[in-house]
């Protein structure tokens, strides 16, 4: 899990009120969701399609670059690919990403978004009843990308290639 405040463009996806959330896996994805809905720390799940939007971190001179060429195309969500491409490509644990850009602050001032939201969302693993009762269900594949209905990934993220 990454946190970050990271640009202005999840204001715009996702309002002051929402944060933006991406994931690998369609049940921690859910997750962030739900434990959003129940703590008040609200979160909306942005476009994850890595084959659609890695090519706007194309450059001619690095591996990549952290800007976004085009910025009609999900900035948001590209942002958070660009922290998820750290991992690499063959990475096959679950990933989630949560930008607070525009909920994280009101004026001047924090609003300590994310506190709760952390709190339900691994609050099966507190020794705190009511996080336990408030915490939401999720996969017991904790770490390996959920496949769909499994097919020849096995549960496994597949390796991406990138012409």
């Amino acid at each position: 899990l990454d946190m970050a405040t990271l640009t202005g463009a999840q204001g715009i996806a996702t309002g002051r009120y929402h944060a933006c959330h991406l994931s690998n896996s369609h049940s921690w994805e859910t997750a962030v969701s739900v434990a959003g809905r129940i703590s008040g720390d609200l979160s909306f799940p942005g476009v994850y399609c890595p084959e659609l939007q890695y090519p706007e971190f194309t450059s001619s001179v690095a591996d990549m670059k952290n800007s976004v060429a085009d910025r009609n195309n999900a900035q948001s969500s590209c942002a958070g690919l660009f922290i998820m491409s750290h991992l690499g490509w063959d990475w096959s644990g679950v990933w989630l990403h949560v930008d607070m850009a525009a909920p994280a602050y009101s004026g001047e001032r924090a609003t300590g978004y994310g506190v709760a939201l952390l709190s339900v969302l691994f609050g099966s693993a507190s020794d705190s009843a009511m996080l336990q009762s408030a915490a939401p269900s999720v996969a017991h594949d904790n770490g390996l990308h959920d496949g769909g209905s499994g097919g020849e990934s096995q549960g496994k993220m597949k390796k991406m290639k990138f012409n």
